[in-house]
This record gives C-alpha cells, sequence and structure tokens, in this order.
C-alpha cells in the first residue's frame, strides 16, 4: 500500500514565494510603525503624535492590503496569449 502523492497546482511554488514575501513586508510595516510609536511616546506623547501615529498606521494598513489584492490578483489573472506567465506566477 503506497499512498497517493499528494498534486500540488502548478504555481504552488509562487504561492509560498508569495505568502513568504507578505509576511515579510508585513513584519517590516508593523516594526516601523511600531518603532515611531514607541520614539514618540519615549519623548512626550502629544496630540499631534497620537494623530501620526494613526495616520501612518493607516497609511501601512491601506497599502499592505491593497499589495495584498494585487499579488493575489496577478495569480488567478491568466496571461495575454503567448506572453507566459506574468511576474507574480499567474496560472
Amino acid at each position: 500500500m503506497n499512498p497517493e502523492k499528494p498534486k500540488l497546482p502548478p504555481n504552488f511554488a509562487d504561492t509560498v514565494n508569495d505568502t513568504a514575501m507578505l509576511t515579510t513586508e508585513a513584519i517590516n510595516r508593523a516594526s516601523g510603525v511600531l518603532g515611531d510609536a514607541v520614539k514618540r511616546w519615549m519623548d512626550g506623547l502629544a496630540r499631534s503624535d497620537v494623530d501620526a501615529v494613526t495616520r501612518n498606521v493607516g497609511t501601512q494598513l491601506n497599502e499592505f492590503w491593497l499589495k495584498v489584492y494585487d499579488t493575489a490578483e496577478e495569480n488567478v489573472t491568466p496571461p495575454p496569449a503567448g506572453q507566459g506567465n506574468p511576474p507574480g506566477g499567474g496560472i
């Protein structure tokens, strides 16, 4: 009895690479926001600091989730005929 080997999708490696890239980016963005917030807090937090930190959080979240969406869209959009897979893998 030999168990059947799993059959992964053809672009599985690209999906793993995309996940690693997006995870690294999320960590980098969160660490940048947290570092800025801590620096401001250590110097004495003012209302303007809270405003700056929350605006930065919003910007970072917006940019990150748009990148997640674009990456997912690239992975499911077929390339134009004769042009191979788009950067990011495609199907």
